[in-house]
């Protein structure tokens, strides 16, 4: 055993020599008296003067014991074994991994998971730095475990703890933040064995683990057994530190999104929001507070909220003129702050664009879809159809500038039509397609289908006429039935007559047996009453395809008319619905998490290619330039990883001067809320072995090192035991009377 840090007790070691020099006083030499009566005497000592000569020994032993063991206690000595780790005579380096997750922001009475994690890491540093050997100290924050690069080391890599930059270090944590990001257990423990790797040979590496542990932590418990294993490898000791003793109940505000619907100035559209309660309790009479462009909104009321589940609310907002604009909803304070707020950003213009390709030779199909979606008149639709002849499909420019794409009775599309088609789905857009006619049955088998690979949803074979099986002229039955699908959701319910009023005369059939495993994602999302498909639903890339079986102008063909969807009032109605479910991906705001990064399309012949970006109202600062991104023909501008949640500005320059103002909405990432905590018992089965230790932050300002307090109790109790052997063995050598 060796003692870790010098005690004024030590220089009272000498005092163990004091017995000794009592016994050598006593022996030295007297005057002798010859005395008779002695001689008897004498006699019987020299017989058993072996046995009171050990005896005295032992004794002597015991009050030269007793002093040290007094001494030595009162030095407090630490042994080189504790949870600092087994120090030896060797250097040592202290790696601390810090949780600053943002569910380390969970607070309750007068301190939070993040202050007791701090208070762990300088308990831990005022250790290492009171040890005798030299020590280092590396701290590891979550949020850097999955920063990119080669170099694995953090931001404190390394640091001696001599008197100077001990202080230096314990005021740089003391001023440190949680952050905002949800970097889990696993990633972080993967840089540490990274580190590890680093590790010299002669010097001792001890990892202090400090976290809240939550249970999401250890749903990857194989793979973090793994990194443990491996820290366990490397390290002469691992120690867990546990900044939570008990979850506490959260909220979370975990969605707040636009419905599909067009958006376009002054037009009024439906809004999402979704309440998650993470606690074990109901949530009563929950409120959401709603701002939109910086001023107040009517607020949500959402209810009680039982333990465990979400509750979703709907609710109406209208963006006054084209332009940036944002609206944030907000909670009340609970255990975690950062997630009772979210924003939503977007730029809305003063009409969304869609493009139409006329098929026909008469132009009635996109005649008919343009005038729903654009009626005119004093009503704002949003919509700003935009209408081809499918002769002129090239002449429509960059399809990126169009909400939606319809093929309206289309013959046929060209090679690199149809790729730059297929683009524009791929990359989020939304494409109808209508077939009559003039069609080429051939071209949407084949190319068109691609055996399931491509754009069409399935391979149309021949016009069919429809005839109901029973028609009651006073009570017709609806020829088309629809399914729980957001483009029809207004036809949903048995009382809704609009249903009723969508007729089909004629519409075409599929080929046989074109199902396989390429078309699982093709859904029926419409059908005739015997349940004949109607319209298709194919999703591609980040865009979706809808494809109707039958025209949308009731004019007469070869066959006849098709249908009557065109003139109906209904057909305006779902016109508008359809759209705005196709265009919600190609319109659809980038939705950014903490960790992002913000990339803004341009228009290169209006904008520089750069421009600022910088935090607005709550929280700390935040400012950073954004550049043009080379590697795109469009112009990109791209920033740094935001790493803080709220709301931006992004001011892009313009080529002819000034800056226009857009907002980015960076909105935490969810379940980072949820404060379950994972059982100690999980935890100390799952990594149990001598090297492995699991204790709580509030322990370690009170026991700086377990073995200290362990090594005086043992000292106290031999002591005890000395003091008693010596008063045993001294009334047997009868210096008691």
């Amino acid at each position: 055993m060796s003692f870790l840090y010098p005690s004024v007790f030590w220089f009272g070691l000498p005092l163990v020599a004091l017995p000794l020099v009592i016994h050598l006083l006593n022996l030295r030499r007297q005057r002798r008296v010859p005395w008779a009566a002695m001689q008897f005497l004498l006699e019987s000592q020299e017989r058993s003067k072996t046995w009171i000569s050990l005896q005295e020994l032992l004794l002597l032993l015991l009050r030269t014991a007793a002093i040290a063991l007094l001494v030595v206690m009162l030095a407090r000595p630490t042994a080189r074994s504790g949870w600092i780790g087994q120090l030896l005579n060797r250097p040592v380096h202290h790696l601390v991994v810090l949780d600053d997750s943002y569910s380390t922001t969970d607070r309750w009475a007068e301190t939070s998971a993040w202050k007791e994690g701090l208070g762990a890491v300088g308990d831990i540093a005022q250790a290492a730095a009171d040890q005798s050997t030299a020590s280092v100290v590396s701290v590891l924050r979550f949020s850097e475990a999955e920063q990119g690069g080669e170099d694995p080391r953090p931001g404190i890599f390394r640091q001696a703890l001599d008197d100077k930059s001990r202080q230096e270090f314990l005021s740089r944590m003391e001023t440190a933040q949680a952050t905002d990001t949800a970097v889990g257990l696993l990633p972080a423990l993967r840089r540490a064995v990274e580190l590890a790797d680093l590790q010299p040979s002669d010097q001792d590496l001890v990892v202090h683990v400090v976290s809240d542990f939550r249970q999401r932590n250890v749903d990857e418990i194989d793979a973090i057994q793994e990194a443990v294993d491996a820290l366990k490898q490397k390290a002469a000791q691992l120690q867990f530190v546990r900044t939570v003793r008990q979850p506490h109940d959260n909220l979370a505000l975990v969605d707040l999104a636009p419905e599909s619907g067009v958006r376009a100035a002054g037009v009024e559209m439906w809004m999402r929001l979704a309440v998650e309660n993470y606690g074990t309790s109901t949530a009563r009479e929950v409120v959401v507070e709603l701002e939109q462009d910086g001023s107040p909104l009517v607020s949500v009321p959402v209810g009680d909220i039982p333990a465990g589940e979400t509750v979703d609310r709907r609710f109406r907002v209208t963006f006054v003129g084209g332009g940036a604009h944002w609206v944030a909803a907000t909670i009340d304070a609970d255990a975690v702050e950062l997630d009772n707020r979210r924003v939503y950003a977007t730029y809305v213009p003063e009409a969304q664009k869609v493009l139409l390709v006329a098929g026909s030779p008469n132009g009635w199909e996109s005649y008919y879809v343009g005038t729903a979606l654009a009626p005119g008149g004093p009503v704002k639709s949003g919509w700003e159809p935009v209408v081809v002849k499918a002769s002129d499909f090239s002449e429509a420019g960059d399809l990126s500038q169009y909400a939606a794409v319809a093929l309206l009775d289309v013959p046929r599309l060209k090679d690199d039509q149809l790729a730059q088609l297929s683009a524009f789905v791929e990359a989020g857009g939304g494409l109808l397609v209508t077939l009559g006619e003039s069609i080429r049955r051939d071209y949407y088998a084949g190319a068109g289908f691609a055996a399931g690979e491509g754009l069409i949803p399935a391979p149309p074979d021949l016009p069919t006429q429809w005839i109901p099986e029973t028609d009651d002229e006073d009570n017709p039955a609806p020829d088309i039935l629809v399914t729980d699908h957001p483009a029809f959701s207004v036809f949903r319910g048995q009382r809704n007559s609009m249903l009723g009023l969508m007729r089909v005369n004629y519409y075409y059939s599929l080929k046989r047996d074109w199902r396989s495993e390429k078309t699982d994602d093709v859904k029926t999302i419409a059908s005739l009453a015997n349940g004949t498909p109607l319209v298709l639903e194919k999703p591609y890339g980040d865009g979706k395809v809808v494809m109707q079986l039958t025209k949308v102008s009731p004019d007469e063909g070869t066959l006849g008319s098709w249908s009557n969807f065109g003139p109906n009032p209904a057909f305006v109605v779902l016109t508008n619905e359809l759209f705005g479910y196709l265009a919600y991906g190609a319109a659809a705001d980038e939705v950014l998490t903490v960790g992002d990064v913000l990339r803004m399309p341009a228009d290169r012949a209006m904008f520089a290619g750069s421009g600022s970006i910088q935090r607005v109202g709550r929280g700390s600062p935040y400012q950073a330039t954004l550049s043009g991104d080379p590697a795109t023909e469009q112009l990109v501008i791209a920033s740094e990883p935001i790493e803080r949640a709220g709301l931006y500005r992004v001011q892009l320059d313009r080529n002819s001067g000034g800056t226009e103002d857009r907002y980015a909405a960076v909105n935490p990432a969810g379940g980072e809320g949820n404060l379950a905590l994972a059982a100690d018992t999980t935890l100390r089965q799952k990594f149990a072995g001598d090297e492995f230790a699991l204790r709580y932050a509030d322990e370690l300002s009170t026991e700086a090192n377990p073995s200290e307090s362990s090594w005086t109790e043992i000292l106290l109790a031999t002591l005890v035991l000395a003091l008693v052997a010596e008063q045993a063995l001294a009334y047997v050598c009868s210096f008691h009377e």
